[in-house]
C-alpha cells in the first residue's frame, strides 16, 4: 500500500489512476464537514442543492403510455422538458422538470464499496481496489463520482458500506469531495444483500417511511442528469410498494451483464395497480437472467423485451426489510440488531457476534428474483448510458468515446479530457498517467507513471499496465481472463501482488 505522502512517480502506479483525485471543482469545501461510522441527523452536503426545498431539480421519464413506442431510441431521446408546477417541501421554489408527482417520501442513497476489481488487476489492488481509483483522468474517483451524481437527490446523506480496511481512504475521499456522506464499515465481505440490509435497518430507525437507492461505489455514469429522471421514475414507483430497479437498454448482446425481462406491449398486465405503475415511468418485471450465453444473448437484444441488469435497486427501507423477514428472517433480524446497537455499548459486541453469522448473499438471489417472480418488482428503463467499467476492455473503450468522462463534449478526434493520445502512423494509443510512448501501426491503451521509454509496433487491441512491481500486457478481447491469473498468484507464492 501506497504510504500517505510518497510521490506516485515512485511507487511507478499512474499518477491520474492511482492518486488522491482532487475535489470537484463545483464542491464547496466545508471546513466543518465531518462523517461519521454511525447513524445521525446530517445536514445538507455542501455545494448541493436543497432537497428540502425541492424534492427534485430532475425531470422523470415520462410515464409510459401502454408500451406503443417500441423504441429505445425514441425513449433516449425524451428529455422530460413537460413543465409543471413542483411540490415542494419547506421554503422556496424550484424550476424542476417532470412528467408527475414528485415523490414524496425522502430519499437516502446507499453505496456499497466493495470487491477486489480482479480484472483491473494490477492497478486495482485489494489494498486499494477499484472504486478509489480515479480510472478516467476526471480528477475524480469513481466513488467520488457517484457521490456527486447522488448528492443533489439526497435528503440525508448518503450512506457507504464499506470494509474496514477501507474505512479510512473511504473517509478521506468523502472529505476530499465536499460532500458530506456517513460510513458504516463492515467486518468482513458478507456480499452485497447484508450490506444493503444494514444500511437499510439503518435508514428505517431513523426515517421509517423513506426510500433508499443502492448504488455501486465503481459504476461509470456520464449522464447525470438522464440518471437522476431515471432515479426520480424509480422512487415514485418505489412508493407504491415495489422494489424497482434500474435497467439499461442493451446496446450489443453481451454475455458479461445479467438481464431483466420487462413486460411489454406484448405480455402487458392490466388493472389499477398497472396503470399505476406505468404512470411512474416503471414497468413489471417477469424475471431475471443470469449471464446469458452468446446465443441467448442475440435472443434477448433481438426480442427488445429485455434490459440489463446493472445493480441499481431502489425501494422503501421497511418495504426491503419485511421482504427479507419472509425470505431470510435470520438476515432481516441480525441487520435489525445491529442498527440498533449502533452508537451504543453494544456495537461491536453486536457487530463481533452477529454479522459473521449473516447469510452471504447477493441482493438479486436473496430479494429481487422472487420477488419477481411474486410481481413485486418493477423495472425503469435508464435514459443514461451506463458502464461498469468491469474490464480493461471497457476502460479502453470509454477511454476512446467521443464525450469527457466528466460530462463535458470530447474532442473531435475522440480524445477526452486527461487522457493523452499518441500521434504516429497508423495509431490508435491512448495513455492515462505520466508515461512516455511511441508507437507505430499500434491500438492500444498504457497506464502508467513508468520512466521508462515505452515503444510499440504493430500491437493491435492490447492494454499494457506497468506499476512498480507488475507489468501486465493484456489482449483486449481477452480481458475476462485476467481474474484467472490473478487467482493462481497465491498459488505461485505471489499474493502479496493482489
Amino acid at each position: 500500500m501506497r504510504c500517505r505522502g510518497e510521490s506516485l512517480a515512485s511507487t511507478g502506479v499512474p499518477e491520474s489512476v492511482g492518486a488522491r483525485p482532487a475535489r470537484p471543482a463545483h464542491a464547496r469545501m466545508d471546513e466543518h464537514v465531518t462523517t461519521r461510522r454511525h447513524h445521525h441527523r446530517p445536514r445538507q452536503g455542501p455545494g448541493q442543492p436543497s432537497t428540502w426545498e425541492c424534492r427534485s431539480e430532475y425531470a422523470s421519464p415520462e410515464p409510459d403510455r401502454g408500451f406503443d413506442d417500441g423504441s429505445a431510441q425514441a425513449r433516449r431521446r425524451h428529455t422530460g422538458d413537460e413543465q409543471s408546477p413542483a411540490r415542494m417541501r419547506g421554503r422556496g421554489a424550484c424550476a424542476g422538470r417532470y412528467a408527475g408527482a414528485m415523490p414524496e417520501m425522502p430519499f437516502v442513497p446507499v453505496i456499497p464499496a466493495g470487491g477486489a476489481g480482479t480484472r483491473l488487476w494490477p492497478l486495482s489492488r485489494r489494498s486499494h481496489p477499484k472504486f478509489l481509483l480515479d480510472l478516467t483522468g476526471s480528477g475524480s474517483s469513481l466513488l467520488q463520482q457517484t457521490l456527486a451524481r447522488l448528492a443533489p437527490l439526497s435528503d440525508l446523506a448518503p450512506i457507504v458500506v464499506t470494509g474496514t480496511s477501507h474505512a479510512a481512504a473511504v473517509e478521506d475521499q468523502i472529505a476530499a469531495s465536499g460532500f458530506e456522506a456517513r460510513v458504516l464499515a463492515e467486518p468482513s465481505p458478507r456480499n452485497s444483500m447484508p450490506a444493503i440490509a444494514l444500511a437499510a435497518a439503518v435508514v428505517e430507525r431513523e426515517q421509517p417511511d423513506a426510500v433508499i437507492g443502492s448504488f455501486a461505489a465503481d459504476h461509470l455514469i456520464v449522464d447525470t442528469e438522464g440518471f437522476a429522471r431515471s432515479v426520480t421514475a424509480a422512487r415514485r414507483a418505489a412508493e407504491l410498494g415495489y422494489l424497482v430497479t434500474l435497467g439499461v437498454e442493451p446496446t450489443h448482446p453481451a454475455t458479461g451483464f445479467g438481464y431483466i425481462e420487462q413486460r411489454t406491449a406484448a405480455n402487458a398486465m392490466d388493472g389499477h395497480d398497472a396503470a399505476a405503475l406505468r404512470s411512474t415511468g416503471a414497468r413489471p418485471v417477469v424475471r431475471f437472467v443470469e449471464k446469458p450465453d452468446r446465443a441467448r444473448a442475440e435472443e434477448f437484444l433481438a426480442s427488445g423485451d429485455f434490459l440489463w441488469n446493472a445493480g441499481m435497486f431502489v425501494v422503501g427501507a421497511t418495504v426491503l426489510l419485511d421482504a427479507l423477514s419472509q425470505q431470510i428472517p435470520s438476515l432481516a433480524e441480525g441487520a435489525r440488531s445491529i442498527a440498533a446497537a449502533l452508537g451504543t455499548d453494544r456495537e461491536e459486541e453486536a457487530m463481533a457476534g452477529t454479522w459473521p453469522a449473516l447469510t452471504s448473499i447477493a441482493i438479486d438471489h436473496a430479494l429481487a428474483e422472487p420477488l419477481a417472480a411474486a410481481g413485486r418488482v418493477a423495472v425503469v428503463p435508464a435514459g443514461f448510458d451506463w458502464d461498469d467499467v468491469g474490464d480493461f476492455r471497457a476502460l479502453a473503450r470509454q477511454l476512446r468515446a467521443g464525450t469527457d468522462l466528466t460530462g463535458a463534449d470530447g474532442a473531435s478526434d475522440g480524445t477526452v479530457a486527461g487522457v493523452n493520445r499518441v500521434d504516429g502512423p497508423d495509431c490508435d494509443v491512448r495513455v492515462l498517467g505520466t508515461a512516455h510512448v511511441d508507437a507505430v501501426g499500434s491500438r492500444a491503451t498504457v497506464y502508467g507513471a513508468t520512466h521508462r521509454h515505452v515503444a510499440l509496433v504493430g500491437l493491435d487491441g492490447v492494454s499494457i499496465v506497468e506499476t512498480d512491481d507488475v507489468l501486465l500486457v493484456l489482449a483486449d478481447e481477452h480481458a475476462q481472463d485476467l481474474a484467472t491469473l490473478v487467482g493462481r498468484l497465491p498459488e505461485a507464492g505471489l499474493d502479496h501482488l493482489r
